[in-house]
Formats: structure tokens, sequence, C-alpha cells
């Protein structure tokens, strides 16, 4: 999984919602149905035509809503599928009785990128080269063709909230074009050139309002506001009649959630390589707050938690003071590398950020009224995932600790944790976690993961001895998944 806890091994997928667990291992292909269930957990194993399969996606777990509802009351789900995709054919899976639907062959080898597309019944294909996206449609047989995409990964393109249409970055020639493309037909509703030097991606706000593009940081700071169908609304170039010999460009740009008063994405926070991140209202898109990295006197209301070794040999966090907690373990020899990890809370009143400087530490900011900093957690390895609960504002932390399999877990209502997760370590450091997204908010569950093993569960016991309470197990070997299924019978 990547820093928002997005994906995991090349050889495991998770569908979104966490209730689907595919593996591949050689021609096997084996599909946990019902990993979360308490009472039941069955396993289904087929065999693949090659054993040299390079994506396995699920498709999305929940319909896609019109623009005047947010509930799923009363919706039917989309049939679940399952995609497992080689050099030379993707084959897609319905997931109820684990059955082929359908195969695409025949194809140009060596693609970049395969997914689903704009639903379950698209297949998007980046081939070779970035010569060309085709999207495939499974349920009328057509296929669309897209040429000279710029990227082959979700930088480059993003499926519009609700409504599905395609924002994809092109370079036909020396220049950065944005187009737009309804969904179904594709057929072409916007086109931008952009005015970029080397445009780095794009991202959808998650109200489907706006379009935001980020210029190479050689550029400066640039970040391009585009509506809906394409057109031009704002440049953001950062603070006014500033000096630009000074302004190390974007590393990266993060929507916020959207607001359940206003029903918009209300923020767009931008991290600079110079180790800060502008936060701009997106009524105007200038700019209402600017966070630094380095922590001020005026910070000291802050809770600063520092990660250390307790007496028994067990991970905990001790509160510290300001200026101490960060004078170990930072990366001061050369130039900043910027703010690489920025992610709202469901609520989008807290954003967690880690510049990559102090590669070890998590700043979480309060952003509700005046922005402050709220707490910072300081680790002894560096940062790899930060990852807020779905509904609540509970916040769950790896970091690349060989020695030790653990997870951190932060909420602004108790102090923070470090709880050893009943796996056995990595040497690689590689540890994963995802919540367990459902409709119940006080569903707590989450999974943990190293190439090798994954678990189910919970934390128990906060407030005395907290310890992760296992729900299920889910093993590399698919010979450990056959015996499973074989118990069950």
């Amino acid at each position: 999984m990547d820093a928002a806890g997005a994906g995991v091994s090349p050889s495991i997928s998770f569908s979104e919602d966490g209730d689907y667990v595919a593996q591949i291992s050689g021609k096997e292909l084996a599909v946990h149905l019902t990993p979360t269930s308490t009472d039941f957990k069955e396993v289904q194993v087929v065999k693949l035509k090659e054993n040299s399969s390079k994506f396995l996606k699920f498709s999305r777990s929940k319909p896609v809503l019109p623009s005047s509802t947010h509930s799923y009351g009363g919706v039917s789900l989309p049939e679940r599928r399952l995609l497992c995709a080689s050099d030379a054919r993707v084959s897609v899976w319905q997931l109820n009785s684990l059955q082929l639907l359908a195969e695409i062959e025949s194809i140009e080898p060596k693609a970049t990128y395969v997914d689903f597309g704009g639903d379950e019944n698209e297949i998007i294909y980046f081939h070779a080269w970035n010569t060309k996206v085709t999207v495939f449609g499974l349920d009328t047989g057509r296929s669309q063709v897209i040429r000279a995409p710029k990227f082959s990964n979700t930088n480059g393109f993003a499926y519009r909230p609700k409504t599905r249409q395609l924002a994809i970055l092109l370079k036909p020639d020396a220049a950065d074009l944005l187009t737009i493309h309804e969904f179904g037909s594709y057929e072409l509703i916007g086109r931008a050139i952009l005015p970029t030097v080397d445009a780095q991606g794009l991202k959808w706000s998650p109200d489907g309002r706006w379009i935001t593009v980020w210029d190479t940081a050689s550029a400066g700071t640039k970040v391009l506001i585009f509506t809906a169908d394409g057109q031009h609304f704002r440049t953001y170039t950062g603070l006014p009649n500033s000096d630009t010999s000074f302004d190390l460009g974007v590393r990266s740009v993060e929507w916020s959630t959207v607001s359940k008063a206003r029903g918009a994405s209300e923020l767009l926070a931008v991290g600079k390589v110079d180790g800060t991140v502008d936060i701009l209202n997106t009524r105007t898109f200038s700019r209402s707050a600017t966070l630094s990295h380095v922590f001020q006197v005026d910070q000291n209301s802050a809770s600063i938690w520092r990660e250390r070794v307790s007496e028994d040999g067990t991970l905990e966090y001790a509160e510290a003071s300001g200026f101490s907690a960060f004078d170990a373990n930072a990366d001061l020899s050369g130039p900043p590398r910027g703010v690489a990890i920025m992610s709202f809370s469901a609520g989008g009143t807290l954003l967690s950020t880690v510049d990559q400087t102090r590669p070890n530490i998590v700043w979480i900011w309060e952003l509700e009224s005046t922005p402050a900093l709220l707490s910072a957690l300081v680790h002894e390895h560096t940062v790899r995932q930060v990852v807020w609960h779905p509904t609540k504002a509970q916040l769950l932390i790896t970091t690349a600790n060989t020695a030790y399999s653990a997870v951190r877990y932060w909420s602004p209502y108790s102090q923070p944790l470090a709880v050893r997760i009943p796996i056995p370590r990595t040497e690689t450091g590689k540890y994963d976690t995802k919540w367990l997204s459902t409709d119940d908010d006080d569903d707590s569950r989450f999974w943990f993961g190293t190439p090798e093993d994954y678990v189910l569960g919970y934390i128990e016991g906060m407030d005395d001895k907290p310890q992760f309470h296992v729900l299920n197990t889910i093993r590399s070997k698919l010979a450990a998944s056959a015996s499973a299924f074989a118990a069950t019978r």
C-alpha cells in the first residue's frame, strides 16, 4: 500500500471496502469471499491460463449515486468483479460463484497499467511505451482508444466522482494536454492545452466540481484549477509579490473530503518542496494559511509524542517537550525533499502530513478555525503510511521498522498507542494497513500485512493494555488457504 492506503503486494489484492481478498500464486487464483465474517470463511481456488499475472484488481464496492443524493439506502449494489491481467490476456471473474465472465485476448503485450474503468463493465488498459490507452466495454464488446497518455498510473487519469467522466493528461507533442471524456461513449467534452513545463498529475475534487493539475517543481509553484468540463478557472502561483527565486515548487496536492455542511470539498492542500503546505479555500482558490514543519515557540499547546522502547521491550509513546522531540533523525544534509504525504480526516477538519526532511514525523493539524498544530508523532523509523478511518477521527500509521511488526494508533481523544501485530516481522520493513470500510460508524477493524501475511482485527483494551485482536489471517501460501477451505467442508 502507499501512504494513503491504496494497494498491496503484487500477488494479493483487497477490495476497497476490505470485504474480499484475492491472491495469485503461479497459475492459482484464490479468492476469500467472506474474510470479514466471524463464523464462515470461504475460499475458492481456480486455475489461470498463465502464471505471469501482473495486475489483480477488484471493481468498486458501491454504486455510483446521482449528484442529488448521498445515501445508499434502497440502491442495489453493482455486481462485484475481479480482473486478472497478464501480458497476453485480461480475465474478468464474477465473485458470487467465482466464474469466468470475460476474456480480452490478442492485445499488445507489456501493459503498463490495467484496472476497471468507470464501472464494472469497463476495463482501462494502458499500452506499452504510453502509446495509447484502450477502454474495453465488457457489456457492449466495443473499445475506445485515446492516444498518447502522459502517464500510465493514477497520477495521469481519474474518473469524476458520481458521474464518471474521465479526465486524462496527454502528451501528443511538446505541450501537455488535458482532455475530458464522457462516460461510456468517451466522446470528447473538454480540451485544454496546459501552460505547464511538465505537468506532474491531476486530481478530481471529491465533490466532482474541480480538477487540479500541478506542474513540475522546477517551474515554481503552479497549480491549475479547471471546471468539470475542462475550462480553466484559476492558477495558483504562491504568495503574491514573493521572490520567485526562492520558490522550490510543488511536491504534491490533496483535496479535503466533502463537508457535510456544504456538500463540497472546502480545502485544497498544496505540499511544497520547501517543506511548507499552502491551504487554499475552494471558493476563491486563494491561500488561507501556510503550515510549516518547524516547531514554533507558540506551538507549546500541541501534544508532542515520541516513540520509545519500554522497560518490558514493547513500543510505546511518551510525551516529550517540543524542541527536544525534533532533535534526532532529521535529514538536514541536503536540500529538503518536500511534503510527500498529506491526508485529510473524514470530516475534513484534520490534516496529517509528512515532510521528507524529517520522514519519521507525522504532523497533525487542526484546520476548523485558525489552522494550528494539534499533535506530532515522532518515530524511530521512516513513516511508510498514514491512513484515516473512513468516518471517524482515528489514524493508523506504519513505519519501516524491520525489528517490530506494529501499527501506531492516534485519535484526538486519547494517548497514542503502538500495538504489536501477531505476525512474523519482515526484513524489508514493508508493513501495510487498511481500514475496513463499512456503513457502521462503530467499526474500527483493519487489515495489517507484510508481503507474506495479512491479518484482520481491531485494537482492544486501549485504556489498559492495548492488544490486537485477530479475527482472520490471510497467508501468502495457497496451500494454507486450501487447507482452511477443506476444514470448512
